[in-house]
């Protein structure tokens, strides 16, 4: 039975961007109202992502502070306790998952949250709420970089950077899904035993930054250098999940080399528009970002004689319909959760900014 619903909840809020401490649980929060096309959840379990310890921080803040007070979380499994008049996939009490837009203000870090029921899919009864919470929002990002953005096909090659991320991990398995024909990339030294473990990938086809390569002992100081000393075949297909920075620089030029010429794709999850959009406002940081990434696919093109995009993120009823089903099948492995409690949300957040655990973070109500 699903009970009655209350009129407030518990509820993590942001009502300034800062620091872990910022986020603080609340608990007269009205309990939302639904649109025609939502249905009310019962948050079992919902996810602490880096995009939430990011836009808590201040990421595009010309974005998000016209939103505050903010309740993050993109990710939620629960149960439904309450349909909008058009919602009618899901009966009273059915056990769900699905991911939240990116900039949805009332999110998932919460004891309930109004979601579109197009949204969400039934939660893989292998899986547990926990489980289930950390994978929708990753899922969708993989599909929209490989499907839609990169035009992955049966019998391609993947080279992903950022192996260990749960991005990286359920790419993998969404591209086996779809037939590629082999998976290679770069892994962190703490997530190359896991990711071996977990998803099976060789340790010819991984790089770990600047560690004695497990296979014969050689230093391999870059992910070309792996390449040529393992012998890799071009790519047909190159998503970037780490970017500029530590252990990324000038990770874009690396993998264009990599991949066929005049057929190759790059796309990279660390494109400027979320910055631009932060920084300047929504219409004038969308017109900087066009231009950038004009520029851009034109660089690519010339210089590597390869396609370049940015993938964001968008909602896809489909593709989380597929996901859904992917999960049911055994074909998606849920990555390695920790959770913890609610009111703990501060915590979750320093935590995830650490990187110290091997997965995903979620909070439990």
């Amino acid at each position: 039975m699903a009970g009655r619903v209350p009129s407030t909840m518990r509820a993590a809020v942001v009502r300034a961007f800062g620091g872990p401490e910022v986020v603080r649980v609340a608990t007269d929060v009205p309990v939302p109202r639904l649109a025609p096309d939502e249905v009310l959840v019962r948050v079992a379990a919902a996810s602490v992502s880096p995009l939430d310890a990011r836009v808590r921080a201040g990421y595009a803040r010309a974005l998000y502070a016209p939103m505050l007070p903010l309740i993050l979380g993109r990710d939620v499994s629960g149960e439904v306790v309450a349909r909008g008049d058009n919602a009618r996939s899901f009966p009273i009490g059915a056990q769900v998952f699905g991911a939240l837009s990116p900039v949805q203000p009332r999110g998932a870090h919460a004891e309930f949250v109004a979601v579109t029921e197009a949204h969400l899919a039934p939660k893989p009864t292998t899986w547990t709420h926990a489980q289930a919470a950390a994978v929708p929002f990753a899922a969708l990002t993989a599909w929209r970089a490989l499907f839609t953005d990169a035009h992955l096909k049966k019998g391609e090659r993947l080279l992903i950077n950022g192996l260990g991320s749960t991005v990286g991990g359920l790419a993998v398995s969404l591209a086996r899904a779809r037939g590629a024909a082999a998976v290679a990339g770069s892994v962190g030294k703490r997530s190359r035993a896991r990711v071996a473990e977990s998803l099976g990938i060789e340790n010819d086809h991984m790089w770990t930054y600047d560690e004695k390569n497990a296979h014969d002992g050689s230093v391999l100081k870059s992910l070309a250098a792996a390449a040529t000393h393992f012998a890799w075949e071009p790519f047909d297909v190159a998503l970037d999940l780490v970017g500029d920075g530590k252990n990324g620089k000038n990770s874009e030029k690396t993998l264009a080399r990599l991949l066929r010429r005049g057929q190759g794709r790059l796309v990279t999850a660390h494109g400027d528009l979320a910055r631009l959009v932060g920084e300047f406002g929504v219409a004038r940081g969308a017109a900087a970002a066009s231009v950038e990434l004009a520029r851009k696919k034109v660089l690519f093109r010339v210089n590597e004689d390869v396609s370049y995009t940015w993938s964001v993120m968008r909602q896809d009823a489909e593709a989380m319909r597929r996901i859904g089903e992917y999960a049911c099948e055994g074909v998606l492995v849920p990555p390695f959760v920790e959770t913890m409690a609610l009111a703990d949300a501060a915590d979750a957040h320093r935590a995830t900014e650490a990187g110290t655990t091997p997965g995903k973070i979620v909070l439990e109500p």
